[in-house]
């Protein structure tokens, strides 16, 4: 049975038996903590000499497992920070040209943490001309993907104990047309991080991964997002990528990870430029 160490005393710790390495997981970064990195205290240096296996992670152990996928009761998940325009009649509004018009990179956990105010840190995918979700109707309940991250250390104890949320508002129409996104976030509900450890993580929403997926005459946005983690101690460093795709339809897909092979959402035709985050990130 996994167990956690994060609150064990640097004495009890000194006493564990080292635990040989274990090779890398496919689609994981591994790769050694830079001897001059400011984020390690001296201490945590003198035990890693002694008891490596406490401070390595088994990448075996690292798996990201979907818990639970429900419906929001409302948009307070993210405080939209929108304004609409004084003149909504004077706003000329493209609908075919689909842009993002909030956040295109943010921190999410930074030093073991949830960055402060990270509600307000979001995507969206809206007609060209559109500044406000309130100039778009028919907007659906959010929809939220529950995920929890893990990671143990070379000896079963888990160091690494993160859940977050991936969330978005579909179904937005202009006028009664088109299906456009917005709220489109990463927001974390639990971080635990074991003691000597470091967990960061962030995401991206390039202009590249925005795109109309329907027609002109009826556009349905979509969007990718990367989320980046990363994992570090005074001996090794941890980073990883999945890459989550949705579309204002309401479709979700989770289209790479470390753990995952292949395209898992080639169905949906009209998007294959985007189904390769290879050729947008």
């Amino acid at each position: 049975m996994s167990k956690y160490l994060s609150s064990y005393p640097a004495a009890f710790l000194a006493v564990l038996l080292c635990v040989p390495t274990l090779a890398s997981a496919e689609g994981l970064q591994i790769s050694p903590t830079p001897e001059n990195s400011p984020e390690f205290t001296r201490q945590e240096k003198d035990l890693a000499k002694t008891n490596p296996g406490y401070f390595e992670i088994n990448p075996d152990s690292v798996r990201v497992t979907l818990i639970e996928v429900k419906e929001e009761s409302g948009m307070d998940y993210v405080r939209l920070q929108e304004q609409p325009p004084k003149d909504v009649a004077g706003i000329v509004v493209t609908i075919e040209k689909i842009v993002n018009i909030a956040s295109k990179i943010w921190e999410i956990v930074k030093e073991n943490r949830p960055v402060t105010n990270i509600e307000t840190k979001y995507a969206t995918a809206y007609p060209e001309g559109v500044t406000s979700a309130t100039q778009l109707a028919n907007w659906s309940r959010p929809k939220t993907y529950v995920y929890g991250f893990y990671a143990e250390n070379l000896y079963g104890s888990v160091m690494i104990d993160c859940k977050y949320k991936f969330s978005y508002t579909y179904n937005g129409a202009y006028k009664g047309k088109g299906k456009y996104l917005t709220g489109v976030a990463i927001i974390p509900e639990v971080a635990k991080v074991g003691w000597g450890y470091k967990f960061y993580m962030s995401a991206a929403v390039p202009d590249s991964t925005i795109a109309n997926v329907g027609s002109d005459a009826n556009p349905v946005a979509a969007m990718q997002m990367k989320l980046t983690w990363k994992m570090s101690t005074v001996l090794k460093e941890v980073t990883g990528t999945s890459v989550y795709y949705v579309e204002g339809s309401g479709y979700f897909d989770e289209i790479a990870s470390p753990w995952k092979k292949g395209k898992q959402a080639a169905d949906v035709k009209a998007a294959a430029p985007l189904l390769d985050p290879a050729n947008v990130f």
